[in-house]
């Protein structure tokens, strides 16, 4: 039942992330973008970087729309996967460059795209790896809505060679749910392991982790 990949995200305490990496996840992320109430600044990370024991654990940059500045930055401080959000109608020059920069495999595309808008099959030319979150006019994720579990089935027959994760209001609730309907490649949890925006519940963390 379990995928093969579950990561928390959202991180802004140590002890969260060593109790997160503790029970077996597979991935965590690290939120720049200032419009996010989980921001960090990346000198900021650098610090709690030096208070975890990643072990195996994948560290996941995730940003809005990165300038190839901030790119360059996210390189230099090592992460290991890019996870990159964008509206529908972001230019695709600047995914091309984005995938050229980290490596296609270390890609994680998430597009926002409202209900009626097609999924872009050029996004795959650029990544290996695309994440599903909920539609928000306000937002890029973290929202708490659940996303559209039909349409991420759908995206995932029709592309198999892909890797697809699921996000949008993830919790130790609806988790055995969501894999059984959707059977993703990977899971991304946020807003429903916290007890406010940044502060993980650990006691939903270890619900989580108890049910693989």
């Amino acid at each position: 039942m379990k995928p093969d990949l579950v990561k928390i995200c959202g991180i802004t305490r140590s002890g969260d992330a060593q109790y997160c990496i503790n029970l077996g996840a597979n991935a965590l992320g690290f939120i720049f973008h200032p419009a996010s109430p989980r921001n960090l600044a990346l000198a900021d990370f650098k610090i709690l970087k030096q208070e975890i024991d990643f072990q195996d654990c994948l560290q996941v940059a995730v940003a809005v729309a990165p300038e190839p500045s901030m790119v360059e930055q996210f390189l230099e401080a090592r992460f290991d996967r890019f996870q990159f959000h964008f509206p529908a109608d972001y230019c695709h020059q600047r995914i091309a460059d984005w995938a050229e920069v980290v490596g296609k495999q270390n890609l994680w595309l998430a597009p926002r795209l409202n209900p009626d808008e097609e999924f872009p099959p050029e996004l795959l030319k650029h990544a290996q790896t695309i994440l599903i979150d909920a539609y928000s006019d306000q937002a890029f994720g973290g929202t708490g809505m659940k996303s559209d579990w039909k349409r991420f089935k759908a995206l995932k027959k029709q592309y198999p060679d892909y890797q697809w994760y699921l996000a949008g209001g993830l919790g130790p609730e609806n988790l055995c749910q969501a894999i059984n309907e959707t059977e993703p490649d990977g899971v991304d949890l946020n807003s429903g392991v916290e007890c406010s925006p940044g502060n993980k519940d650990l006691e939903k963390i270890n619900q989580v982790f108890s049910l693989f």
